[in-house]
């Protein structure tokens, strides 16, 4: 006799309505299920109902759940007690160079930023941290292919997010700084030059 095609439903409080929300958001993106999956958000809970084959019910229900507790760990990160390069390469799904971002919210007035072994500190939210983060890995996209050097890049990506300047843009800056030599290599630490950009913005 063939499986048969059943129905479970269980129940998860969220600490708060917002969170129930962008949980959904997240489940939704992120977990392909094999079986039918409805949710009902009531307030700060959300009634979840699974329906298919009942051995893919069961493991649906595992992953949802497993899920929501690696969801709540992120959430929980607090950028004060400090942040990893791999929790934060976890929660954007790419990794993220630290000094960038710590240079990025120096210049935006983030007070506490410090880089210590692979960790970063801010006196900030998750969701600002997360946001600087988001623009860095789309510098870091427009510029992946591009053959220039780890710190020029750096330099391109904190400038185009700090001074609303594209690639081009940003090189030329740099050439008329005379911080660039024939090999468009950088001739001062990268962070000194973000100085060009804001002589000439």
């Amino acid at each position: 006799m063939g499986e048969v095609f059943i129905e479970r439903s269980f129940t998860y409080s969220c600490p708060s309505k917002h969170f129930c929300v962008e949980l959904l958001e997240k489940l939704d993106e992120e977990l392909q299920l094999e079986t039918e999956l409805y949710a009902e958000l009531k307030q700060d809970k959300i009634i979840f109902r699974v329906f298919g084959l009942e051995s893919s019910v069961e493991t649906t229900i595992n992953r949802i759940k497993n899920y929501i507790m690696q969801f709540s760990k992120m959430k929980a990160l607090n950028p004060k007690q400090g942040l990893s390069a791999e929790q934060l390469a976890k929660l954007m799904r790419k990794a993220i160079p630290l000094d960038v971002l710590a240079e990025v919210l120096k210049k935006q007035g983030i007070t506490g930023v410090i880089v210590r072994k692979n960790i970063i500190y801010a006196d900030t939210d998750l969701e600002t941290i997360q946001a600087y983060s988001q623009l860095i890995a789309k510098a870091a996209d427009k510029i992946a292919n591009l053959k220039y050097s780890h710190n020029l890049k750096k330099v391109i990506m904190a400038a185009t997010i700090l001074y609303n300047v594209d690639v081009h843009e940003a090189l030329e800056m740099l050439r008329e700084c005379n911080v660039l030599n024939e090999s468009e290599e950088l001739t001062v630490p990268w962070q000194n030059s973000l100085e060009c950009f804001e002589e000439r913005v």
